[in-house]
C-alpha cells in the first residue's frame, strides 16, 4: 500500500495556495489601479515568467479573477482584461452606500479603542500617500480602512462581498486619475466618518459612509472623450 507523507504534501498544498494568492492579489491590483488596462491581453506564460513563478498558480489567479468578471478568457481570442460594465459600477455604488452604512448604523456593536487606532494608521497611510504616484499602496490604504470597519463593527463579511463587486467601479476612479486634491476630499471624508463612531454618533456616521459612497463622481464627458475604448459599447453616454 502506498504511504503518503501527509505534512508535506500540506505543506506543499499550502504553499502553492500562498502563491496563487499572491498572483491573484497582484494581478487584481494592477487591474484596478490601471497599470494593466482594460482590454490588454494576458497570457499565462508571460506572467509566470514576470512573477517568476510557474503557470499553475496563474492560472488559479485567472480562474478567480475571471470569477470576478476583470477578464475575458476565449478559446479564440485568448485571455484579456475585461471592459468596464458601467452598470456594475453603479450596482456597485448603490450596494456598498446600502451594506456598508447599514454595517455601522445597526450592527448594535461598539468597536473599542484599540480597533479605531489600527483604523486611524490606514488614515495616516492614504495622508502620506497624497502626493505620491504609488497607486498600488493607495488603493491598499483606502481598502484597508473599509475593511478595518466592517471588521470593527463585527462584520468581515459585508466588506467580502463589497470588495466582490465593487472592481469596475475601482478601476474607473484608478482609470481617470487620483489626483492630490480629489485624494485629500477622500481622507477628510473618512476622517469624518472615524471622528463620528469615536463619539459614539453611529448613525451620522452612517450617514457620511453612505454619502462618501455615492460621492464617487465619474464625468461622463471625459470619459467618453479621452476613455471610450475602454468601457463596453454604448456604456458611457
Amino acid at each position: 500500500m502506498l504511504k503518503l507523507n501527509a505534512p508535506i504534501l500540506t505543506e506543499q498544498t499550502e504553499r502553492r495556495n500562498t502563491i496563487s494568492a499572491k498572483a491573484y492579489q497582484e494581478l487584481r491590483e494592477a487591474i484596478i489601479t490601471a497599470r494593466v488596462l482594460p482590454g490588454a491581453s494576458l497570457a499565462e506564460t508571460d506572467v509566470a515568467q514576470a512573477m517568476g513563478i510557474s503557470r499553475t498558480p496563474v492560472r488559479e489567479a485567472f480562474t478567480r479573477l475571471f470569477d470576478e468578471g476583470l477578464i475575458e478568457i476565449s478559446p479564440q481570442t485568448g485571455t484579456r482584461v475585461s471592459l468596464i460594465d458601467m452598470t456594475r459600477v453603479r450596482e456597485a455604488v448603490f450596494i456598498r452606500s446600502t451594506l456598508e452604512s447599514a454595517v455601522i448604523a445597526n450592527s448594535g456593536v461598539h468597536p473599542d479603542p484599540g480597533t479605531l487606532d489600527e483604523i486611524e494608521l490606514s488614515l495616516r497611510a492614504q495622508e502620506r500617500l497624497v502626493d505620491s504616484d504609488d497607486m498600488g499602496a493607495l488603493h491598499r490604504a483606502d481598502m484597508a480602512f473599509h475593511s478595518g470597519l466592517t471588521a470593527a463593527f463585527a462584520h468581515p463579511r459585508a466588506w467580502a462581498a463589497c470588495q466582490h463587486i465593487s472592481a469596475d467601479m475601482m478601476r474607473v476612479q484608478f482609470l481617470i486619475g487620483m489626483k492630490p486634491d480629489h485624494i485629500r476630499s477622500i481622507i477628510a471624508e473618512h476622517r469624518a466618518i472615524l471622528d463620528e463612531i469615536r463619539a459614539g454618533k453611529t448613525g451620522e456616521a452612517a450617514r457620511l459612509m453612505a454619502a462618501h459612497i455615492r460621492n464617487v463622481d465619474f464625468d461622463q464627458a471625459t470619459l467618453k472623450r479621452e476613455h471610450q475604448e475602454f468601457f463596453r459599447a454604448g456604456d458611457v453616454l
